[in-house]
């Protein structure tokens, strides 16, 4: 158990983000539900259950919700793409979640905050914090160390990505894909976070409420949720994506 955890639960919203994962199991098996392939083995030395939730909210909590009350998970990985916010990240970089917050949460002005998930009187959901520290260095150690011999420098180049770096903050979550002028409205919404995805608060949130399960949420940034987010979100998603979340969970799993 070289994370502290019995049992851990690997997701990713697109067959892209956990294919090379599940490829590199060791004594795999398979179950089926709800239109969901689980696959169980063991992944640098640590027991796993890796899923593939498909994209938005409710899919991912679904998700998560079958991997805590139904295979028995300790503690869930996030893994996968999202678009920046912030000007300071780049195309290729990682960001891992110190808490998650859903910018297109929002009840009643009078009765609650944005993003407050009501009756619980919760906006910011915090990641776990060790598991935190072994992704940032394993997302360190492959940015430095592993990226270029796993991929070319052309396509490096043709994604415009240069050296990139790691980083820790708040990610925002919503069941929109964000491209454009809707970048703005997502920092005002919510204008400490870094980056915006659609699945990980909502992970956070089925995590909170059956019993607080640690988490932890890796995202690579895959566009700058720009005007040509919907063309670098593909690229990204077909030439990399799997590279980043095999080579980072695999380093993570034995620091």
């Amino acid at each position: 158990m070289p994370l502290g955890y019995r049992h851990v639960g690997v997701i990713g919203a697109m067959a892209e983000e956990v294919d090379r994962l599940h490829h590199h199991l060791e004594a795999e098996s398979v179950t089926e539900h709800a239109g969901r392939v689980y696959r169980h083995g063991f992944l640098a030395g640590q027991r796993v259950t890796v899923v593939q939730s498909r994209i938005g909210k409710v899919a991912a909590t679904l998700t998560a919700a079958s991997l805590i009350r139904d295979h028995d998970v300790d503690a869930i990985v996030f893994t996968g793409l999202a678009g920046a916010l912030h000007d300071h990240l780049s195309i290729g970089d990682v960001v891992v979640a110190s808490e998650l917050v859903q910018h297109d949460l929002a009840g009643p002005p009078e009765m609650f905050a944005r993003g407050e998930i009501p009756l619980l009187g919760v906006v910011e959901l915090a990641a776990d914090e060790s598991m935190s520290v072994a992704a940032v260095a394993a997302a360190t150690e492959f940015l430095s160390d592993g990226l270029y011999s796993v991929v070319s420098p052309g396509q490096l180049a043709a994604l415009d990505i240069g050296q990139p770096t790691v980083h820790v903050g708040q990610v925002a979550t919503g069941d929109e894909f964000i491209e454009g002028s809707l970048k703005d409205i997502v920092r005002r919404r919510a204008p400490d976070a870094i980056c915006v995805d659609m699945e990980g608060a909502a992970v956070a949130q089925a995590c909170h409420e059956l019993g607080g399960v640690p988490l932890c949420v890796i995202r690579a940034i895959s566009d700058l949720s720009s005007g040509t987010a919907s063309v670098d979100f593909p690229k990204f998603l077909d030439q990399l994506a799997s590279h980043y979340s095999y080579e980072i969970l695999s380093r993570m799993f034995t620091m």
